[in-house]
């Protein structure tokens, strides 16, 4: 319960903690809006439809949407979305997505980046060991393509509560 109760509240305030960064690009253009929502099963059918997870259940599972919007009169180029995995959550292994850019992933709070098969901790036991998707705190998505005046890319990811 109590897990549920602080998330749900951190859902509901502006917490994310976004990095931008557009490369020459003036970042104050790029607007970014996060979503989190819950996939619910419409009673009586097949049909799944989305809603704002301002509740979530321990094993709950949370979809985040992070659309970057370019507002400048100029393309905006090297555009790098860098997100922290939520606090009690569990990144969902394979789930990060993000059409035209390259993903990586960080296990250290956000210091270093790299592919999700190259990664490695140290366990409480010293011995190294390679990462698994809970062991990862941050994701990034680089932009292989500027982002155009007035037009948005959407990156997003699945996160279980613990």
């Amino acid at each position: 319960m109590k897990k549920s109760l602080v998330l749900s509240l951190l859902l509901v305030m502006p917490w994310r903690a976004l990095a931008i960064d557009a490369g020459d690009t003036n970042s104050s253009a790029i607007v970014v809006k996060t979503v989190a929502e819950l996939e619910t099963k419409v009673e009586g059918s097949d049909e799944v439809k989305r809603l704002p997870a301002t509740k979530v259940p321990p094993g709950g599972f949370v979809i985040y949407t992070i659309s970057a919007s370019n507002t400048s009169s100029k393309p905006a180029e090297k555009v790098v979305v860098t997100d922290p995995i939520p606090e009690h959550m569990d990144y969902v292994d394979g789930s990060a997505t993000g059409e035209g850019a390259h993903i990586s992933f960080s296990v250290d709070g956000g210091k270093t980046f790299s592919a999700k098969e190259k990664l490695q901790v140290r366990g409480k036991d010293g011995v190294t060991r390679d990462a698994m998707s809970t062991d990862y705190t941050h994701i990034r998505w680089q932009f292989e393509k500027p982002i155009p005046p007035g037009e948005s890319r959407a990156v997003q990811f699945r996160a279980r509560l613990e």
